[in-house]
């Protein structure tokens, strides 16, 4: 049931040129603002980068977030997914450098 209902929502969300104005495109993005886990999983299992990249640019999630969606890209082996992840922290937050000096 609730594969379905975000799955709808996401659809709404997405679909065309939506009327931000409307009851119904407001609360599927109430909904999917509430469950940008499952949502953003259910768009890198589609590997949807377009998608990705759409609720991204909504500030949805912070690095803790992306860091758990670079693991779950990794381990469904959703390399295009992963990809455009690994450059979203590297453009957003960057790398930190590792000291091994003693």
């Amino acid at each position: 049931m609730q594969d379905r209902k975000l799955k709808q929502a996401l659809d709404i969300y997405f679909g065309g040129e939506p009327d931000r104005e409307t009851k119904e495109f407001q609360d599927a993005q109430k909904y999917l603002k509430l469950r940008i886990r499952p949502a953003m999983e259910f768009l890198i299992e589609k590997e949807d980068t377009e998608g990705m990249e759409q609720l991204e640019n909504c500030g949805w999630f912070s690095a803790k977030e992306l860091e758990s969606f670079i693991r779950c890209a990794r381990e469904k082996a959703k390399l295009r997914s992963l990809v455009w992840l690994l450059h979203l922290k590297d453009r957003k937050y960057g790398y930190q450098k590792k000291d091994f000096s003693l």
